[in-house]
């Protein structure tokens, strides 16, 4: 099990795939359960930004023309441009508040560092551990977790702030595999506890 001392790091919020693609319910994937992740997600966000720590969102986003999709290339939802760069829904949820010192960048696989400038933003930003948050914890955020170990990053999984897609059931199985050996997986109020003490 992995533990990581927030008082030995400096750490970023990484948040990905919180897009209106995979949380509205009008949207392509019809999650309507997205609600009370955002909610959790927002409280979280603002009390790291009061803490000093930096948040990063990065968004699943493919180009117009489909050259990059690879495996996705004849998905129905990529073949309709919903995951296109000129799409409506690839913009972060509306309901979350933003901060003029948000960041964003861009993925087009599941793993928030591929294919990204995610390595040179953490650079940029000293930042040497990660909170990951967003959807889906099967999905992109254990890609970014196993990523960012390989990295010798270490990762904390926020579990409120951290949703499965739609037709995800096996939520808390993907928890304990990522915390057998990937990351640890704390509660939002843990986490802010130990920012704060250090």
């Amino acid at each position: 099990m992995i533990e990581v001392d927030l008082s030995r790091h400096k750490p970023a919020v990484v948040v990905t795939d919180v897009q209106e693609l995979f949380t509205s319910a009008e949207g392509p994937f019809e999650n309507t359960t997205s609600g009370p992740l955002l909610e959790a997600l927002e409280a979280f966000l603002r009390d790291c930004r009061s803490l000093g720590v930096p948040v990063v969102f990065s968004n699943y986003v493919l180009r117009d023309d489909r050259l990059d999709a690879g495996l996705l290339r004849d998905a129905p939802w990529v073949v309709a441009g919903h995951m296109g760069e000129s799409s409506p829904w690839i913009g972060v949820d509306r309901r979350l508040e933003r901060a003029a010192s948000d960041i964003e960048v861009r993925h087009n696989r599941p793993s928030a560092f591929f294919r990204s400038d995610l390595d040179a933003v953490l650079a940029g930003l000293a930042a040497d551990a990660l909170l990951l948050c967003g959807l889906s914890v099967n999905n992109a955020i254990s890609a970014t977790a196993r990523d960012a170990f390989a990295r010798d990053l270490p990762a904390i999984v926020v579990r409120e702030c951290t949703g499965a897609a739609p037709w995800e059931t096996e939520h808390e199985t993907y928890f304990a595999i990522l915390a057998t050996w990937t990351a640890e997986v704390a509660s939002a109020e843990d986490v802010l506890a130990r920012l704060r003490a250090s």
